[in-house]
């Protein structure tokens, strides 16, 4: 390698490292922003609430109040409370009439659901139960949409249409600046670890 040659390899290293350095924010939030798969908000016969955190409980319950959907569904398995042996389906269901919600748009379904995965499978079974509810909006946090659209596009009929819902960020725990934030970093980290293994599970 000439002299020439070996001083252009190192520019060309050192400016690749610089667009790297400078573009850091931009790709780290590339990376978050892959997961945060939603759709627009359109009304739909059922808003689907996921297990998790309470935010996600809240703004479904604030999208129900806001007319975008005709009912509302809850899931969740066990929550582990001392002394207590009660579902976060159950536990959001009271909270949900609490906070005004109609006892009859809450459907009374007590999930057992631990995994995005079973959650799927009760909602396949609701939707076989009632073949009126066509249209569903999937509400959960931000950086689980992406795996949770694989699952439920994959495991659910075709007849029925589905829109993932973010958690806006302003009313969420986590951060768009991901890597910043501790709960968040977890999170996104836990996401592309589970993506892949959904994949090849199921």
């Amino acid at each position: 390698m000439t002299p020439s040659h070996k001083r252009n390899k190192i520019l060309a290293i050192f400016f690749l490292g610089f667009v790297v350095f400078t573009s850091r924010e931009s790709i780290l939030l590339g990376v978050g922003n892959f997961l945060i798969a939603g759709d627009e908000l359109q009304r739909a016969d059922l808003i689907h609430v996921l297990g998790g955190d309470v935010e996600r409980i809240d703004y479904g319950i604030t999208l129900y109040q806001q007319d975008y959907g005709g009912k509302i569904l809850f899931t969740g398995g066990r929550v582990e409370i001392p002394l207590a042996d009660v579902t976060y389906s159950h536990l959001a269901r009271e909270y949900a009439q609490a906070r005004g919600i109609p006892p009859e748009s809450i459907l009374p379904f007590e999930s057992k659901a631990t995994s995005t995965f079973e959650e799927v499978l009760e909602l396949h079974h609701v939707l076989a139960s009632d073949t009126s509810l066509q249209t569903l909006l999937i509400v959960s946090s931000p950086f689980h949409l992406r795996r949770a659209r694989w699952i439920f596009e994959k495991a659910l009929p075709p007849r029925v249409q589905l829109r993932f819902v973010p958690v806006p960020f302003a009313r969420s725990r986590h951060k768009q600046r991901w890597w910043t934030a501790e709960l968040s970093l977890q999170a996104v980290v836990n996401e592309y670890l589970k993506i892949p293994f959904y994949f090849l599970k199921y």
